[in-house]
Order: structure tokens, then sequence, then C-alpha cells
């Protein structure tokens, strides 16, 4: 529904654009129609290029857009069996086990992505992490058989947050960026000067190429900002999710 809204002002203007060109003394439909032998497979030859490149590029970001949201599914799963398995600690070892993932989880919903984003460690958050592996430690000394497992999930959960990061952070190569920027509008732009006879024959091809190249674009910078809103984003539900299990839970055992 977000692409329909982005295509219907660009399909405006680009109407408008096409509607002047045609009718304007600019447009020698005459002369473009008779280098219909050597114009179409140029153009054809830059439609290639785009394509090839847009492929790998879109390839590429779908793969890091995957791997973004399985580390976020892998951390909230990692948070919420620690929880469970931290019942069966010792009462004051257990309540702050659930204290500090209960707060883990306000300060990632509280400050939503803008430090993910960059790539940056939130202080806040490493200083309930410090707290969380402090606590962990204990059950050494009080329930060692507890200790393996403990470890094991703790573990699990620092490592998707270090993925979550790295691939939240990572993004297009400027000059990769620029590229594909000016390769959708150069074949936006070329599509207007495709000698054909009929006006709305040539208006359907011309829109089509325009729309088809700008939602191309569209695709690339949301898969490229998977934090921003956009038509493909990811957001903290799922830390809101387990926070309102995690303070459901606590308040019926309280």
């Amino acid at each position: 529904m977000k692409l329909i809204k982005k295509l219907l002002p660009f399909a405006v203007v680009f109407s408008a654009l096409f509607y002047f060109i045609r009718t304007s003394d600019f447009y020698n439909t005459r002369i473009l129609i008779a280098s219909l032998g050597g114009v179409p497979w140029l153009y054809a030859a830059v439609g290639t290029l785009f394509s090839i490149i847009a492929a790998f590029v879109i390839q590429k970001e779908w793969e890091q857009w995957n791997n973004l949201v399985d580390a976020v599914k892998t951390e909230t799963d990692g948070l919420e069996k620690l929880y469970l398995w931290s019942n069966n600690f010792p009462e004051a070892i257990r309540a702050k086990v659930h204290d500090s993932i209960a707060g883990y989880l306000e300060v990632i919903i509280k400050e939503g992505w803008q430090f993910s984003e960059r790539g940056v460690r939130s202080q806040e958050i490493e200083d309930i992490f410090n707290e969380l592996s402090t606590t962990i430690y204990k059950i050494s000394a009080t329930a060692p058989q507890l200790m393996t497992i403990s470890f094991a999930l703790f573990s699990r959960i620092m490592e998707s947050r270090s993925k979550r990061l790295l691939y939240s952070s990572e993004h297009i190569p400027d000059l990769l960026n620029h590229t594909m920027r000016f390769g959708a509008f150069l074949l936006i732009g070329l599509s207007m000067f495709i000698g054909v006879a009929n006006v709305w024959l040539a208006y359907l091809f011309t829109i089509s190429i325009a729309c088809l190249a700008y939602s191309v674009f569209v695709v690339l910078s949301d898969l490229n900002r998977p934090l921003e809103p956009g038509d493909w984003h990811i957001t903290t539900k799922d830390y809101e999710d387990l926070l309102v299990r995690i303070q459901t839970s606590d308040s019926m055992n309280a």
C-alpha cells in the first residue's frame, strides 16, 4: 500500500512531463521514429545494465534483511528462554535476572533503533548486561548444576545482539547507492525519447518502464534502511510483546 502511495505522485508527475514533451516542439516524433533502428537497442543496453546491477544489490540487501530479522528473533527468543530458565534459580538471583531482562527490554523499546542503526552500543544497555552477567556467574556458587545452560543462553543473547548491531548498521556504499539512483532516473528519463507513433501506446510503455524503474529504486531505498519506517522495516514489536508476557507472568507469580 505504501508503495502505491509513492507511485501515484510519481505517475502524475511523469504523465505531465510526457504530455509536455509530446505536445511541445522539443519532441520531434518523426526523427525519433526514424531512429528506431538504433535507439531502442541503446535504451535496452541501459536497461540491461541497470537490471543486472539492481539484481545483485537487491539480492545482497535481501540477504542482509533476513539476517537482521533472524538476529532480532534469536535475541528475543534467547531472552525469553533465559527468563523461563531463571525460574530454577535461587530466589534472590531469579529476581535480579527477571529485573535485568525486563530492564533491557524497556531500554530497547524506549531508545528504539537510534543506536542500532549506527551500530553503536548503548551504555545503558551495556550496564544492564554487565549486571546480568555478574548475576549469572553467581549461580556457580549457589547452583553450579544450572551454570552450563545459563551461560549458553546468555552467550546466545550476546551473540544475537552483536549480529543485530552489525546487520542493522551495514548499508549500501554511497558510490553504489548514487550509481543506482543515477541508473534509475536515467532509465526513466530516456524512456521519454523512445519513438512510438501512437501516442497512447507510447504513454503506456513509457509509464510502465518508468514506474518499474522507480519501484526498484524505492525497494532498494527501503531495504537499505531496515530500521526506518517504510514498506519493509523492523520495529521493536517483538521486544514489546516479550515485555508484556514477562510482566504478566511476574504479576501472576507475585
